[in-house]
């Protein structure tokens, strides 16, 4: 055979031959990789549990080597309670992730959430944002939130509650109409939901004092709409938050629940742009003392920006207040019926108290020493945020005998702190009387009231804290000074078992209460 020929016969299996080694350099290559991977895992593990800056603060393991430890209780919907259980068995300050720390010391609270000691992570509080633009519960710039927070800040004071008293009165009337179906008969006949109701009480109270708008007995079309679309928008926040990638011109177009949930958030920013829209044609320019929310943002300057706000920055601003104040004291309200509906003893209590004062304003109720320790065992036991809020820190902090550096992603739960065994004696019960200092325990309640954080504290507290008082304060004098209210037995301890989706929800979306009105307000 010629050489040429040769050459040609063994050609192939030369190829072959080279197939195989170009494939176990392939295969060597990737075992080398993921040998690394491994490696490198290995190594970054017994750096957090070993070297970490927090690796003297107790935890599960795995927490200290995966950031996701908590989120199947996340997905679970309850976060707050898992937290609870860690504190119960690891102490005050728990290691949670690689670089997060859960605090339950309440007197830690007013450190960590100082101007000067901590900042808003960008990773939760960017996910809140409704129209892609920055609101004044996802503002991280501090300076920026002070400006938006300056803006506002007149549509909330003590004044702006007693100029809208008589709007928050009508719509707490309402709310008992509804709750007693006619006013009319001594017992219904079919239980009534006061989940529901309260919600729409909250928003049409919002609607009123934001854009004068006004509904009667029967929910108007508009609130129907929108606190439907705001309880169904969940699902689609928390998608574009987990997939941030993924707009919401996308969104709406997946199949199932979650494009139904991007159609909602949808509509509810049509529905805030209508409301609006018409308050600008039709009461702004009567609107002189500017008495209402919307006003100061569509007239007034941003002291940060220099200029007034975009219509969609207006938008989102007036979305996340609708948001923030209707599901918020709309929780508050439902669970403190819910409790009171239990014992009929302490109903008469209250009902008794509210019978001292010639009428229901809120200068006449607001000081009422059992009604307000009705209020504060209702924020304590079901505080409406009752989830983490998480700060990165920007200085040093002391907690105990653990020193927390610059950068840690810390947090506090008013859930956790808020049931202190050693502070609140059977704290899973809902005893009014420990906030009464008739039962000669002053200095408890001192420090039970410092404890007590349902609208935060400091510069990033709750900006409608003064509105959300005066809702309650009004809507329980009216309710119990003319119904009195019994759990349904067809209701269930699941019914009102607590969820943790950031804010407190019940599972069962309800108590179902049976309503009698009191003889002498059969009129009413």
């Amino acid at each position: 055979m010629s050489p040429l020929a040769s050459r040609i016969v063994e050609m192939p299996s030369r190829l072959i031959s080279n197939h195989e080694f170009q494939e176990g350099k392939f295969q060597y290559l990737a075992g080398a990789l993921m040998a690394l991977m491994v490696a490198s895992y290995i190594f970054q593990a017994l750096y957090n549990i070993f070297l970490h800056p927090l690796a003297r603060i107790p935890g599960p393991w795995v927490a200290k080597v995966s950031a996701n430890y908590l989120v199947p209780a996340s997905a679970g919907l309850h976060r707050a309670q898992s937290l609870r259980e860690l504190h119960n068995q690891y102490g005050p300050v728990v290691r949670v992730g690689p670089n997060e720390i859960s605090v339950s010391d309440w007197r830690a609270y007013r450190e960590i959430y100082s101007h000067k000691a901590s900042s808003k992570t960008d990773f939760f509080y960017r996910d809140t944002s409704l129209t892609g633009h920055d609101n004044i519960f996802t503002m991280l710039n501090k300076d920026a939130h002070s400006g938006r927070r300056k803006l506002q800040n007149q549509s909330y004071s003590q004044q702006a509650v007693f100029d809208n008293e008589a709007l928050i009165v009508d719509k707490a009337k309402i709310l008992v109409r509804r709750l007693s179906q006619t006013g009319k008969e001594p017992i219904l006949e079919k239980p009534v939901n006061a989940f529901a109701l309260n919600g729409l009480f909250s928003l049409e109270v919002i609607l009123a004092c934001a854009f004068n708008r006004h509904h009667g007995d029967v929910p108007s079309h508009d609130a129907a709409t929108l606190l439907e679309a705001m309880d169904s928008t969940a699902v689609a926040i928390r998608t574009a938050a987990a997939l941030p990638f993924l707009s919401r011109a996308v969104g709406r177009m997946l199949p199932g629940p979650i494009g139904r949930s991007f159609k909602q958030w949808d509509l509810w920013q049509d529905v805030t742009q209508n409301l609006l829209k018409e308050f600008q044609q039709h009461e702004l320019p009567l609107d002189k003392t500017q008495k209402f929310m919307a006003t100061p943002m569509l007239v007034n300057e941003d002291p940060y920006l220099g200029r007034r706000l975009t219509q969609l920055e207006l938008v989102e601003e007036l979305m996340g207040i609708t948001f923030a104040g209707s599901g918020t004291t709309s929780s508050t309200l439902t669970y403190l019926l819910y409790a009171m509906s239990k014992d009929m003893g302490r109903q008469e209590r209250l009902r008794q108290e509210l019978r001292t004062v010639a009428g229901t304003s809120l200068n006449e109720v607001k000081n009422l020493p059992y009604l307000n320790a009705v209020l504060k065992e209702t924020f304590r036991l079901y505080p409406t945020i009752m989830s983490t809020l998480p700060r990165i820190l920007d200085r040093p902090v002391n907690i105990g005998d653990h020193v927390l550096p610059p950068g840690t992603l810390v947090g506090m739960q008013n859930y956790v702190h808020h049931r202190d065994a050693e502070l609140f004696h059977r704290p899973d019960e809902f005893l009014p009387e420990r906030w009464l200092e008739e039962n000669g325990n002053a200095l408890r309640i001192r420090d039970m009231e410092s404890a007590l954080t349902p609208f935060s504290l400091g510069p990033r507290n709750c900006i409608g804290q003064n509105l959300a008082k005066a809702e309650l304060y009004l809507a329980v004098s009216n309710i119990f000074g003319k119904l009195r209210l019994q759990l349904n037995a067809d209701m269930t301890e699941w019914d009102v078992e607590v969820e943790d989706p950031f804010n407190i929800a019940p599972k069962g979306r309800r108590p179902l209460l049976d309503v009698w009105v009191l003889e002498e307000e059969r009129s009413y």
